[in-house]
């Protein structure tokens, strides 16, 4: 029988003794009495009490009957969620012993603050790493031992109190309070997390861990995050300093290295990086403006900015007075008069022409257009490819190979680790964030095709709507007569009384898996390319107009969501000169705009079609359609005035088609474009490096003139060569899908490392080309890859009028994700999306292009400081490798 004698202090374990003798040896007294005079008082007072405890059995239950009535009220504890007296009596005497001993170290070294009610397994992080070694183990080994965890339990170790579970300061003593604000130095008043970060950087061991000299750690580590695990004294963070290791360690860094390098230099040829467009700069006109908020007063706002979390979440500076602002979600595009934006910049004095190798190049004057020297020198096809080759040498190195696989399971398992310290305080942390949730931060879909932006009970309700109300309207002239919308049903044998989902039939759940053939005749309504001509096209009889009406339903339900936004895909084809002014027409006319859409240029890889057909002859007609009208209207905008005002909501440019096609290599050595005269598709690299080359240049005249420039965003790694990759690392902004990266470790590290943008659509992979659960996502998602989650085609794969949300809501079921995970996700999108610079400082705050805690505004994201703080520091640490 055991009795114990129980602390007042909230946390403090039971102070239990044995009944019967088993006491330390009178050698260890001698050795411990130095070092624990308080231990011994406290052992004194236990024996007597075990002595008068230990007379009879009879006594022993007598004792435990009225014990209560003789206790002080401040001595009795109380039952709480990690203890219960009931429970507590039957421990075995090795467990109340260690028990007692871990009390009497953690009060004597001060391991612990008194109403730490933390996890159990959070506080055993305290331990030495030889406590409790079981029965008959001498545990407490002599003063030695004393001393050795006297350094594992050190006096940093009071910085520390709660910090493992999740950097909270709430029980900090005044003077540990100052001593944080001193480290901060500006940043006295930061977040607190940011203070517990200072705090763990200070320290000039890291408690808890071993006790060897980390290079990479010097400078780091959120304690309870899982900093320093499985990084050892050698280079790298490797645990040996072999030679040869060293060597093979060197070459692989140089390898990743070379990699990264040959990015950047493409990236900031082509002004893709972050703040390289005007519309990044504060002052850039947004036209018509994002709403006001209707709950906040603006100049309320400006007085009292940053005192409180409601009012972190106020959005942008006032527009200049305006008329009365739109209700959101009523009467679309209503707010835009293309008046207001006229008249639009006059001609430039700069001159541009297409080289004999493919691209638009720029001269500064007449001079340097005599001379070949353009204003920015865009590399040659044969550099393009050498530079490809040398990644894609890099990527099949074994070495590297192997480096980078392991370093990725490294990232996944380290996430787990934290996830298993840090699940409840993000819990805690997000609850205490006012009106903010997973339904309420901002996300934007980041691959979107505007084609298949409704779903189909959407669509079918249109058509239906339509049959009935204005059944006479001509909609088609086809085989020399015109058709009215009666007449085309008619001549399908259908009736608006006929028409399903069923009937319909354009989702692409079961007959579509890995024919992409088929999956393109899911475009068509009923099977019927005429019903796609007449409600999902542009360029039709009807100049577009079902579609503009129907897209402006898709914008209606979006606005009065408030916080989804989207960026369609619109396709310009090539084929016609044209295409960019009617598309453009198109989209001003019908009044298109909203502050919850931007438009990206989807440019399908069709030039073995348009070859078959007869409608071009080389590759290079391709590149005039694409991109002369853009130069022309860059340098002189009265050129093309609905156009200029258009460029102004594009982002960038995407690359579409079936990537599971096969390449056949039919030159040893590429052709340029004007010779490219073959029935053969371009490969995709030589598609992507065209888009590039012009792009960059395109880019660079644009700045010069204070227009907004583009980003390549292709589609990449969803089926077919992973070749494809090694391009995207080259020339991309970001891509969508990826699901090739999981073949190439490698290029999936460098995706880590530099943080390439992935819009991920597992709903569409699971109907095309993999299986929902073996969707690599959750991975990427958690070795700290820069994913989102996007749509794709809501009207083949989603069945709910909110498709974003629905993608979410199965993502969150199949991968257990809890509302942080979703909230991270959330913010990935807003981060990746084209929208300008001060509306995503209006969605997730004003720093939030800084990293780690110093970015993070958890009122407006919803992220909690601890998961961006161990995302960026594990960030650092591989970048520092």
């Amino acid at each position: 029988m055991y009795k114990g004698a129980f602390s007042a202090d909230g946390d403090a374990s039971p102070d239990m003794g044995p009944t019967h003798a088993d006491e330390i040896p009178s050698s260890e007294d001698d050795e411990l009495s130095p070092e624990s005079s308080d231990l011994e008082i406290e052992s004194g007072r236990r024996t007597q009490v075990d002595t008068g405890a230990t007379a009879t059995t009879d006594a022993n239950i007598e004792d435990d009957d009225n014990g209560s009535a003789r206790m002080l009220p401040r001595d009795k504890q109380r039952r709480t969620a990690f203890y219960d007296y009931t429970a507590e009596k039957q421990m075995s005497h090795t467990e109340a012993r260690q028990f007692y001993q871990r009390h009497q170290l953690e009060t004597q070294y001060g391991g612990s603050q008194s109403g730490d009610t933390h996890s159990p397994a959070m506080r055993a992080k305290t331990f030495p790493a030889n406590f409790g070694a079981g029965d008959g183990v001498d545990v407490m080994s002599g003063a030695a031992s004393i001393r050795s965890r006297k350094s594992n339990v050190s006096l940093a170790h009071g910085h520390r109190a709660t910090l493992p579970i999740g950097l909270s300061q709430a029980e900090q003593s005044q003077e540990q309070r100052s001593y944080s604000t001193n480290l901060q130095g500006n940043h006295g008043e930061a977040d607190p997390s940011f203070q517990a970060d200072q705090q763990a950087k200070s320290h000039p061991r890291h408690p808890a861990l071993p006790h060897e000299e980390k290079p990479l750690l010097a400078d780091e580590g959120i304690h309870g995050a899982g900093a320093g695990i499985g990084v050892g004294p050698g280079p790298g963070g490797f645990a040996m300093s072999d030679s040869s290791v060293t060597a093979e360690l060197t070459a692989i860094y140089t390898n990743v290295q070379k990699v990264l390098d040959l990015r950047h230099k493409y990236i900031r040829l082509s002004l893709q990086r972050n703040f390289d467009s005007p519309k990044d700069e504060p002052g850039w006109r947004i036209y018509p403006p994002h709403p006001e908020p209707v709950w906040n007063d603006s100049s309320k706002e400006r007085r009292n900015a940053g005192t409180s979390s409601m009012q972190n979440s106020a959005i942008l500076e006032p527009s200049e007075p305006a008329k009365a602002p739109r209700k959101m979600g009523t009467n679309i595009g209503e707010d835009f008069h293309i008046d207001d934006l006229l008249p639009v910049p006059g001609a430039a004095e700069m001159s541009f022409r297409l080289d004999g190798s493919g691209v638009f190049q720029v001269y500064e004057t007449v001079k340097s257009a005599e001379l070949d020297t353009p204003i920015v020198s865009i590399p040659t096809l044969r550099e393009f490819y050498m530079d490809l080759d040398s990644i894609l040498e890099i990527s099949s190195d074994g070495p590297s190979k192997s480096f980078a696989f392991r370093r990725l399971q490294y990232l996944e398992g380290k996430f787990n680790l934290y996830y298993l310290l840090n699940e409840y305080q993000e819990v805690a942390d997000s609850k205490k964030v006012p009106h903010r949730d997973f339904y309420n931060v901002r996300k934007v879909d980041t691959h979107v095709h505007h084609s298949a932006c409704m779903n189909q009970k959407h669509l079918l309700r249109f058509i239906k709507s339509k049959m009935k109300k204005s059944p006479d309207e001509v909609v088609l002239f086809r085989d020399g007569k015109h058709l009215t919308l009666k007449e085309v049903f008619e001549s399908i044998n259908l009736t608006a009384y006929d028409l399903s989902i069923d009937t319909l039939d354009m989702h692409a759940h079961t007959d579509s898996f890995h024919r992409f053939d088929k999956f393109n005749l899911k475009y068509n309504p009923v099977g019927e390319s005429r019903l796609r001509t007449i409600f999902l096209k542009t360029d039709n009889f009807i100049k577009g107009r079902y579609l503009a009406e129907i897209t402006k339903e898709v914008i209606s339900d979006l606005e009065s969501s408030k916080y989804q936004f989207v960026e369609w895909r619109i396709s310009i084809y090539g084929r016609d000169i044209d295409e960019w002014d009617n598309l453009a027409a198109w989209v001003i006319d019908n009044k298109l705009f909203s502050p919850n859409v931007r438009w990206l240029i989807q440019v399908p890889r069709l030039f073995d079609v348009y070859k078959a057909t007869g409608l071009m002859g080389n590759f290079e007609q391709v590149i005039i359609n694409l991109f002369r009208p853009l130069f022309e209207v860059t340098k002189d905008p009265t050129s093309h005035p609905k156009l200029h005002i258009f460029l102004q909501r594009v982002i960038g440019f995407d690359s579409v088609d079936d990537e599971s096609k096969v390449e056949r290599r039919v030159y040893k050595k590429f052709p340029f474009p004007k010779e490219w005269q073959t029935k053969q598709n371009p490969p995709y690299s030589y598609w992507m490096y065209y888009l590039f080359a012009n792009i960059a240049s395109l880019n660079v005249w644009r700045k010069q003139r204070g227009f907004n420039t583009f980003l390549l965003r292709p589609h990449c790694g969803e089926a077919g060569d992973t070749d494809h990759l090694a391009a995207a690392v080259l020339c991309a902004h970001s891509i969508s899908h990826g699901l090739l990266l999981r073949k190439v470790p490698l290029l999936q590290y460098i995706f880590y490392l530099e943080q390439i943008g992935v819009a991920m659509s597992p709903l569409s992979n699971n109907a095309l080309f993999l299986a929902y659960e073996r969707n690599p996502f959750l991975s990427y998602f958690r070795r700290g890859l820069n994913v989102s989650l996007s749509t794709d085609d809501p009207l083949q794969f989603a069945f709910t009028k909110e498709p974003l949300i629905e993608e979410y809501s199965v993502a969150a079921q199949i991968y257990k994700l809890s509302a942080v995970d979703m909230c991270e996700l959330a913010k990935h999108s807003v981060e990746q999306s084209g929208f300008e610079h001060i509306v995503k400082q209006k969605w997730l705050g004003k720093n939030y292009h800084l990293p780690g805690v110093a970015g993070n505004d958890m009122a407006r994201s919803n992220v909690p400081s601890v998961r961006e703080e161990f995302r960026h520091e594990t960030h650092m640490q591989e970048l520092a490798m």
